[in-house]
């Protein structure tokens, strides 16, 4: 059998033969060249993107990591200030915030406490007066903002008296209720008007009630004439009853009364019952009571053997001259003997034109007369003494005297005889 026999294998010893090669270096090449195009777009990636940002440096740690800016909060208005809060902010102020609060933002409760500093023990400084005063002005341009500070402080019932403190004259207010008081009647309005009568009921001086009279003017003698009739009844009774702090000088409660009476109240009764406690004041408001309202009561403590009765005597002279009730009743007493006789000596120089008057301001004296201040340690009662003896008048006094002289029994001779030397004063006057 002849030809050659075909190996499919390799020849031991000899080398690959050339197809095999082939098939294993052709998928390596397009290997490569994938590996070679991913790297070059990659790199082309890279050139093109923007370089990170550089590592934040490192912090210590007191350093606080900044927090957003939190929205700026509205600005609340400053007390008494009525104008409208400021615009929100829209962006955050990178400058700090410089408060420049005017005066006048003073907050109400720090006015009062500027207008405390002042004792009413030491001497006042006329510095002092000017910034009590200026204080006292911003409390009042507040308005009604001002109110309820004020309220405060006066219903705690506390109080600061200027009387009888060196340059207290400069502030033009007897204590710091009356300058309250008077701020309140400053500001007005409805506000004002509540608190003056809240301090009405809860006060326990009677010189509120009397500032507070006058403050209110017409309001006071009208439309809150019974809350002011109960406000001097409680008062009274109270002080009556030894319940008023330190002795309290009752004569504004009776000047507030006979202001009352002038308005159409019926107080002569209120007035009678403290006769015996407070009779100078009880007899003088009784003896200017319009059209004679107090006269019946008059007459009945002239009757009466309590500390009363002299002083409703000489209160019945004293309106002899212009009240022919008042003479008659004079002139029955003195008839009937029934007063001892210093009672009727007293009235010698009533009759003869000396007067009484809780004050100047309720009670004018003449042009030119002296005025004489006249306080009674029983009571603590202070009124003022006057003498009324005009040309005109003279002769009408000795008139009334000739009268009381006519109808005295003979054996009251020392009476009689104090009766003949203000006749006597009288007559001189007019050159007899």
């Amino acid at each position: 059998m002849s030809g050659s026999v075909r190996h499919s294998g390799p020849v031991r010893g000899g080398r690959v033969p050339e197809p095999a090669r082939k098939s294993i270096i052709l998928p390596i090449i397009v290997l490569a060249l994938l590996i070679a195009g991913g790297l070059a777009v990659y790199l082309g990636l890279e050139k093109s993107a923007p370089p990170p940002p550089p590592p934040p440096a490192p912090q210590s740690e007191a350093m606080a990591q900044p927090e957003a800016a939190p929205s700026p909060r509205p600005v609340a208005p400053v007390a008494g200030d009525h104008s409208a809060p400021p615009p929100r902010a829209t962006t955050p102020k990178t400058s700090p915030l410089v408060s420049s609060v005017p005066a006048d933002a003073a907050s109400p409760q720090q006015l009062l406490s500027s207008l405390a500093q002042i004792d009413g023990k030491s001497q006042i400084t006329p510095d002092q007066a000017k910034a009590w005063k200026e204080s006292l002005q911003q409390l009042v341009r507040q308005g009604p903002a001002a109110v309820p500070a004020i309220q405060f402080f006066m219903a705690q019932n506390l109080d600061t008296n200027y009387a009888g403190v060196g340059g207290a004259d400069q502030l033009g207010y007897s204590s710091l209720r009356a300058g309250m008081i008077d701020a309140l009647a400053q500001i007005g309005g409805p506000e004002a008007t509540a608190a003056m009568l809240q301090i009405l009921q809860s006060s326990i001086y009677p010189t509120d009630i009397a500032q507070l009279a006058r403050s209110m003017g017409s309001s006071a003698t009208g439309q809150y004439q019974q809350e002011f009739l109960g406000a001097v009844r409680q008062q009274l009774f109270q002080a009556s009853q030894g319940q008023q702090a330190n002795n309290a000088d009752v004569g504004p409660l009776f000047q507030v009364l006979a202001a009352e009476a002038a308005n159409g109240a019926q107080v002569a009764q209120d007035i009678q019952q403290y006769g015996s406690k407070w009779a100078f004041y009880s007899a003088i408001t009784l003896a200017n009571l319009p059209d004679g309202a107090g006269l019946p009561a008059l007459v009945q403590m002239a009757q009466t053997s309590d500390a009363g009765q002299t002083v409703a005597v000489d209160s019945l002279a004293q309106l002899a001259p212009g009240s022919p009730q008042a003479l008659n009743s004079l002139l029955e007493l003195a008839k009937s003997g029934q007063l001892p006789d210093y009672v009727m000596q007293s009235v010698a120089p009533f009759l003869a034109g000396q007067q009484f008057a809780l004050s100047s301001d309720s009670n004018p004296a003449p042009a030119g007369a002296q005025l004489q201040t006249i306080h009674m340690a029983n009571g603590n009662q202070n009124f003022i003494a006057y003498q009324a003896s005009t040309p005109a008048q003279i002769g009408q006094q000795i008139h009334l005297i000739d009268q009381l002289i006519q109808v005295l029994p003979p054996s009251d001779s020392d009476t009689l005889l104090a009766l003949q030397q203000q006749k006597g004063a009288l007559s001189s006057k007019l050159g007899k």
